[in-house]
Protein backbone atom coordinates (compact mmCIF):
# COMPACT_ATOMS: atom_id res chain seq x y z
CA UNK A 1 0.00 0.00 0.00
CA UNK A 2 1.46 3.36 -1.00
CA UNK A 3 1.37 6.22 1.43
CA UNK A 4 -0.58 9.38 0.73
CA UNK A 5 1.60 12.33 -0.23
CA UNK A 6 2.12 15.09 2.31
CA UNK A 7 0.33 18.16 0.97
CA UNK A 8 0.72 21.62 2.46
CA UNK A 9 0.42 25.24 1.42
CA UNK A 10 3.41 27.59 1.37
CA UNK A 11 3.76 31.36 0.99
CA UNK A 12 4.90 32.38 -2.50
CA UNK A 13 8.08 34.43 -2.13
CA UNK A 14 10.41 35.16 -5.07
CA UNK A 15 12.32 31.82 -4.90
CA UNK A 16 9.05 29.87 -4.66
CA UNK A 17 7.60 31.90 -7.52
CA UNK A 18 10.55 30.87 -9.68
CA UNK A 19 10.01 27.22 -8.77
CA UNK A 20 6.28 27.49 -9.58
CA UNK A 21 7.00 29.13 -12.93
CA UNK A 22 9.46 26.38 -13.84
CA UNK A 23 6.84 23.74 -12.94
CA UNK A 24 4.12 25.57 -14.85
CA UNK A 25 6.23 25.91 -18.00
CA UNK A 26 7.34 22.27 -17.82
CA UNK A 27 4.16 20.54 -16.68
CA UNK A 28 1.05 22.72 -17.22
CA UNK A 29 -0.75 24.41 -20.06
CA UNK A 30 -0.34 28.18 -20.04
CA UNK A 31 -4.13 28.37 -20.40
CA UNK A 32 -4.52 26.47 -17.09
CA UNK A 33 -2.30 28.95 -15.25
CA UNK A 34 -2.72 32.41 -16.81
CA UNK A 35 -5.30 34.40 -18.72
CA UNK A 36 -4.88 34.51 -22.50
CA UNK A 37 -2.18 37.11 -23.15
CA UNK A 38 -0.03 37.94 -26.16
CA UNK A 39 -0.10 35.99 -29.37
CA UNK A 40 -0.40 32.24 -29.50
CA UNK A 41 -1.61 29.76 -26.92
CA UNK A 42 1.60 28.72 -25.15
CA UNK A 43 3.97 30.33 -22.72
CA UNK A 44 5.18 33.73 -23.90
CA UNK A 45 6.78 36.85 -22.38
CA UNK A 46 3.40 38.41 -21.53
CA UNK A 47 2.24 35.33 -19.65
CA UNK A 48 5.53 34.98 -17.80
CA UNK A 49 5.39 38.67 -16.79
CA UNK A 50 1.77 38.29 -15.67
CA UNK A 51 2.66 35.21 -13.58
CA UNK A 52 5.33 37.11 -11.65
CA UNK A 53 3.23 40.25 -11.18
CA UNK A 54 0.24 38.19 -10.03
CA UNK A 55 2.14 36.32 -7.31
CA UNK A 56 3.92 39.48 -6.12
CA UNK A 57 0.60 41.34 -5.78
CA UNK A 58 -1.08 38.39 -4.02
CA UNK A 59 1.77 38.10 -1.50
CA UNK A 60 0.19 40.85 0.62
CA UNK A 61 -2.75 38.55 1.41
CA UNK A 62 -6.51 38.87 1.66
CA UNK A 63 -6.25 42.16 3.54
CA UNK A 64 -3.73 43.59 1.06
CA UNK A 65 -4.39 45.96 -1.83
CA UNK A 66 -5.71 43.27 -4.22
CA UNK A 67 -7.63 41.32 -1.52
CA UNK A 68 -6.03 38.10 -2.71
CA UNK A 69 -3.61 35.46 -1.44
CA UNK A 70 -1.89 32.73 -3.42
CA UNK A 71 -0.06 29.74 -2.03
CA UNK A 72 2.20 27.16 -3.54
CA UNK A 73 0.76 23.67 -3.22
CA UNK A 74 3.61 21.49 -1.99
CA UNK A 75 3.57 17.72 -2.39
CA UNK A 76 6.21 16.00 -0.28
CA UNK A 77 8.04 19.36 -0.17
CA UNK A 78 8.02 19.97 -3.94
CA UNK A 79 5.87 22.52 -5.78
CA UNK A 80 2.89 20.79 -7.37
CA UNK A 81 0.87 23.88 -8.34
CA UNK A 82 -0.84 26.87 -6.81
CA UNK A 83 -4.13 27.72 -5.12
CA UNK A 84 -5.66 31.10 -4.32
CA UNK A 85 -8.36 32.95 -2.45
CA UNK A 86 -9.69 36.34 -3.57
CA UNK A 87 -12.23 38.34 -1.61
CA UNK A 88 -15.25 39.35 -3.67
CA UNK A 89 -15.95 42.95 -2.71
CA UNK A 90 -17.79 44.12 -5.82
CA UNK A 91 -21.36 43.83 -4.51
CA UNK A 92 -22.14 40.68 -6.53
CA UNK A 93 -21.72 38.23 -3.64
CA UNK A 94 -22.68 37.87 -0.01
CA UNK A 95 -20.30 39.63 2.40
CA UNK A 96 -17.56 37.27 3.52
CA UNK A 97 -17.25 35.53 0.14
CA UNK A 98 -14.04 34.65 -1.64
CA UNK A 99 -13.28 32.92 -4.91
CA UNK A 100 -10.78 30.08 -5.16
CA UNK A 101 -8.90 28.57 -8.04
CA UNK A 102 -6.23 25.91 -8.36
CA UNK A 103 -3.84 24.57 -10.95
CA UNK A 104 -1.61 21.54 -10.66
CA UNK A 105 1.17 20.26 -12.85
CA UNK A 106 0.03 17.30 -14.97
CA UNK A 107 2.27 14.90 -13.03
CA UNK A 108 0.46 15.77 -9.78
CA UNK A 109 -3.10 15.30 -11.00
CA UNK A 110 -5.26 12.32 -10.05
CA UNK A 111 -3.34 11.60 -6.83
CA UNK A 112 -5.56 13.37 -4.26
CA UNK A 113 -3.34 16.44 -4.13
CA UNK A 114 -5.99 18.81 -5.49
CA UNK A 115 -8.54 17.65 -2.91
CA UNK A 116 -6.02 18.05 -0.09
CA UNK A 117 -5.08 21.54 -1.33
CA UNK A 118 -8.73 22.55 -1.56
CA UNK A 119 -9.37 21.35 2.00
CA UNK A 120 -6.37 23.37 3.19
CA UNK A 121 -7.46 26.55 1.42
CA UNK A 122 -11.01 26.15 2.78
CA UNK A 123 -9.49 25.84 6.28
CA UNK A 124 -7.58 29.09 5.61
CA UNK A 125 -10.84 30.72 4.53
CA UNK A 126 -12.53 29.62 7.75
CA UNK A 127 -9.59 30.93 9.84
CA UNK A 128 -9.90 34.35 8.21
CA UNK A 129 -13.63 34.51 8.95
CA UNK A 130 -14.96 33.99 5.44
CA UNK A 131 -18.48 32.57 5.17
CA UNK A 132 -18.41 31.01 1.73
CA UNK A 133 -16.03 30.20 -1.09
CA UNK A 134 -17.00 30.11 -4.74
CA UNK A 135 -15.27 28.63 -7.77
CA UNK A 136 -15.89 28.44 -11.49
CA UNK A 137 -14.85 25.76 -13.97
CA UNK A 138 -15.68 24.58 -17.46
CA UNK A 139 -18.67 22.27 -17.85
CA UNK A 140 -16.34 19.67 -19.37
CA UNK A 141 -13.94 19.70 -16.41
CA UNK A 142 -15.48 16.75 -14.61
CA UNK A 143 -12.41 16.28 -12.38
CA UNK A 144 -12.76 19.81 -10.98
CA UNK A 145 -16.48 19.31 -10.45
CA UNK A 146 -15.85 16.08 -8.51
CA UNK A 147 -13.19 17.82 -6.43
CA UNK A 148 -15.56 20.67 -5.58
CA UNK A 149 -18.48 18.36 -4.82
CA UNK A 150 -16.28 16.28 -2.50
CA UNK A 151 -15.44 19.51 -0.64
CA UNK A 152 -19.15 20.14 -0.07
CA UNK A 153 -19.84 22.52 -2.95
CA UNK A 154 -23.25 22.96 -4.50
CA UNK A 155 -22.83 23.12 -8.28
CA UNK A 156 -24.84 25.17 -10.77
CA UNK A 157 -24.50 24.63 -14.52
CA UNK A 158 -24.55 28.05 -16.16
CA UNK A 159 -25.84 28.90 -19.65
CA UNK A 160 -22.38 29.98 -20.82
CA UNK A 161 -20.84 26.50 -20.56
CA UNK A 162 -19.36 27.00 -17.11
CA UNK A 163 -20.14 25.51 -13.73
CA UNK A 164 -20.33 27.63 -10.58
CA UNK A 165 -19.63 26.09 -7.19
CA UNK A 166 -20.41 27.41 -3.70
CA UNK A 167 -19.00 25.99 -0.48
CA UNK A 168 -20.79 27.41 2.55
CA UNK A 169 -18.36 27.65 5.47
CA UNK A 170 -20.71 29.28 7.95
CA UNK A 171 -24.46 29.76 8.12
CA UNK A 172 -24.05 32.83 10.36
CA UNK A 173 -23.87 35.88 8.09
CA UNK A 174 -22.65 39.12 9.57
Amino acid sequence: MSRSPEVRLAHVDEPMQERLLELAQRDASADDVTPPLGSGTGWNAERIDWFGAYHRSAAAGLDGPVSEKSWAVLCDGNPAGSVRLKRINDGTAQPGTAETGIWLGRGYRGRGIGGAALRLVLAEARRTGLHQVVAHTAAGNISAQRLLTAAGAALTHDDDGTVSAVVVLSTHWQ
